[in-house]
């Protein structure tokens, strides 16, 4: 009898081991609840990888001037048997290259009022609806081979915005809708009053960005305006702080496009006003200004302590300024695709940074032949075939864009 109860003492106490062996393991595998992970992965050998601080995110931007439709550049466009436009071949050169950037803006600096065939009553010099210089309505199609190459950022607020007189607020609203119909981040119309602040916000590896637009001129057609002064945003300090102060909490990036029209065209030199506009917005929280309106190149900088990455004219993307060689030199033709990194790091304790870096440039040349083949060419893939005189045009503009600070890499030459 006493054998048999030591003998159940002992299976007992041998069943209680296997119980709390059991219930360990159990707890091991399911018992810790603080994370789904570890409640799904723990069976299969998976552990939780280690945190890493700081976090770093990064996007990239290509930024390049004006889009400045005269009508010899929409007439190369133009298939007279189809009545239609298409601008991809002016493009072939730069697709490569815009498709590798996260965000790719550039100015429109010609409204897309519509055919306004009231206009011309048909005017045989003209493709019915459409004008051209001193007061510009341009064909959407350049819009839609714009977007086709990858620019999903557009300026719309320019000296050229009021052109339309005769019908300035459908132009206005017209160009409006057409941008409000693609995937893209644009600025400087307005449709109502109510929507003046509509800024587009969008998102790319956590990094949130927007950009905000305005011009200092209207060419002195702003009274055409006088019903409806909403329609573009005109630069004014009280206006431009109350703008960035709204959006600024809301996003890591503020970009403001300034079409800055406070000096002579056609000049390689900053104005004054031009600097302290940039000073004033970068006081304000501004991480990178876009500027243009010059129709030709100025020099870049870093503001405020480096806050600040501001690019004074990007110069004219595309035109047919190439007609005043013999009056400006090849200021009308030469451009930039301008590129630099936006970088995130966020700590632990919540605190983020952003640091604009890695600036580069590859100067770009407007390129036609007696009105025929409008092409924007990389100096990158520029050779003689188009401009005999590049080598020594391309040190030129270099230099001026790189004037007031060196620390832009500036793309090579071809090897042609």
């Amino acid at each position: 009898m006493a054998k048999r109860f030591k003998k159940s003492v002992r299976l007992s106490f041998g069943f209680i081991v296997f119980l709390i062996v059991i219930g360990f393991a159990l707890f091991s595998i399911f018992g810790d609840k603080k994370t789904e992970f570890n409640v799904k992965n723990k069976i299969a050998g998976i552990t939780k990888p280690k945190e890493v601080w700081p976090k770093v995110s990064k996007i990239s931007l290509l930024a390049t001037g004006d889009g400045l439709l005269h009508n010899a550049v929409y007439y190369d466009a133009y298939d007279k048997e189809t009545k239609t436009f298409d601008f991809s071949p002016q493009l072939t050169m730069i697709k490569d290259i815009t498709e590798k950037y996260d965000i790719v803006y550039y100015n429109q600096e010609t409204t897309f009022g519509g055919a306004r065939t009231e206009r011309f009553n048909g005017n045989p010099d003209q493709i019915p609806g459409y004008d051209s210089y001193p007061y510009f309505n341009s064909p959407s199609e350049f819009g839609d081979a714009m977007v086709d190459v990858g620019f999903n950022m557009v300026s719309l607020a320019s000296n050229h915005s009021a052109d339309c007189t005769w019908a300035i607020k459908d132009c206005i609203v017209n160009s409006y809708k057409y941008w409000q119909s693609k995937d893209v981040i644009f600025d400087g119309f307005n449709i109502s009053e109510d929507e003046t602040n509509n800024y587009i916000i969008k998102e790319k590896n956590g990094i949130k960005y927007t950009m905000l637009n305005y011009t200092t001129s209207l060419n002195g057609l702003n009274g055409y305006l006088k019903n409806d002064p909403y329609l573009i945003d005109v630069y004014d300090e009280e206006k431009v702080k109350a703008d960035i102060e709204e959006v600024r909490d809301k996003v890591d990036v503020l970009i403001v496009a300034m079409h800055w029209h406070t000096g002579p065209e056609y000049s390689f030199k900053v104005t004054a006003e031009n600097k302290e506009i940039a000073e004033y917005l970068s006081s304000l929280g501004v991480d990178i200004i876009l500027g243009t309106y010059s129709h030709c190149l100025q020099p870049f900088d870093i503001i405020n302590d480096g806050k600040t990455v501001v690019f004074y004219s990007l110069g004219n993307f595309i035109s047919n300024q190439g007609d005043l060689i013999s009056s400006i030199g090849y200021k009308g033709i030469v451009g930039v695709l301008a590129s630099m990194d936006i970088t995130k790091t966020e700590e632990k304790d919540g605190t983020v940074k952003i640091t604009i870096d890695n600036l580069g440039a590859d100067l770009t040349y407007t390129y036609n032949k007696n009105h025929k083949g409008y092409l924007v060419i990389p100096f990158s893939k520029m050779s003689a075939e188009y401009n005999a005189n590049y080598k020594e045009i391309y040190e030129d503009y270099k230099a001026v864009l790189t004037e007031y600070n060196q620390n832009i890499t500036i793309a090579e030459l071809s090897n042609n």
